[in-house]
């Protein structure tokens, strides 16, 4: 029986993960958190940005995953970003996760909003490697993008229109919101 007060090892999490393998899980401070399917705008979003990063990155050293692949950010912190970047060699032959990226994207739905811009914000923010981290609303028209300006400072800017241009420094590539949001039924962009 599931016992909410009980704190689960890393091993613990490990053991699950790989005795579920069609199964997303997150650990956070000892708490095994289960990922859920998204909704059709969600998975729509998701493909797009990883498929547009991985066009753009071709022919550099850098990699995109999608939301299979697990971050380890350390020992009590292990999450699924919606899709990242990693131009570290280290991660491409790591067999569970990767530790090193450079760009990280989440997609915003109502359940996983909250847990989005606080937790998982808060600790991109202060993992050394994330440069760049996107979060994209999937009901509507709108990516907040947070840049790191030095180890201790982030920029952010909101786009919310289809001209609009995202610069991702860290790895020199730019995308445009109409592309992000190409074909994809947003339900907040109707209610005026």
């Amino acid at each position: 029986m599931y016992d909410p007060q009980r704190k689960f090892t890393t091993d613990e999490y490990w053991a699950l993960v790989d005795a579920h393998p069609g199964r997303k899980y997150e650990y956070i401070d000892g708490d095994i958190r289960m990922m859920t399917g998204g909704s059709p705008a969600h998975a729509q979003i998701g493909a797009r940005i990883a498929s547009l990063l991985d066009s753009a990155l071709i022919d550099s050293e850098c990699v995109v995953y999608n939301s299979d692949v697990v971050l380890h950010l350390s020992d009590s912190r292990v999450y699924l970003p919606d899709a990242s970047v990693s131009c570290d060699p280290a991660d491409w032959t790591r067999r569970k996760y990767i530790e090193a990226p450079s760009v990280v994207v989440e997609i915003l739905s109502p359940t996983t909003e909250n847990t989005d811009k606080l937790e998982k914000l808060d600790a991109y923010q202060r993992y050394p490697t994330i440069q760049e981290i996107l979060l994209i609303d999937s009901r509507r028209r709108s990516i907040k993008h947070y840049h790191r300006v030095n180890m201790r400072s982030w920029e952010d800017t909101l786009y919310v229109n289809d001209e609009d241009v995202i610069n991702l420094e860290c790895i020199e590539v730019t995308l445009r919101v109409k592309d992000i949001y190409r074909k994809v039924y947003l339900e907040l962009d109707d209610i005026p």
